[in-house]
């Protein structure tokens, strides 16, 4: 099992699409920084993920910090003390 911190936005980072092909059944997902922005405009490769067995998660206040409520996305929502139980859980963090 592995964490894997996604933080560039959804405009042409190839690193991203490294780190989601990356992605297999149990692993934990994050969405931090500009890379939340997948949860608004990429619902549908979020779909695929965790279809796939993927856990996948969005920093909130970076939602937030962003003008996006996160009551509307459709990912689990981390706060910072969440952020630490997910880099707790996983013994190897890919980012």
């Amino acid at each position: 099992m592995s964490l894997i911190m996604v933080k560039f936005s959804p405009n042409g980072k190839m690193l991203n699409s490294v780190l989601f092909d990356a992605a297999m059944e149990g692993d934990d997902l994050l969405l931090i920084q500009d890379a939340v922005l997948y949860a608004v405009a990429k619902p549908e490769l979020l779909g695929e993920l965790k279809e796939r067995g993927v856990n996948v998660y969005a920093c909130k206040d970076d939602l937030i910090a962003r003008g996006y409520d996160p009551n509307t996305v459709n990912v689990s929502v981390v706060d910072y003390e969440g952020i630490v139980d997910l880099i707790e859980k996983n013994p190897k963090i890919i980012s």
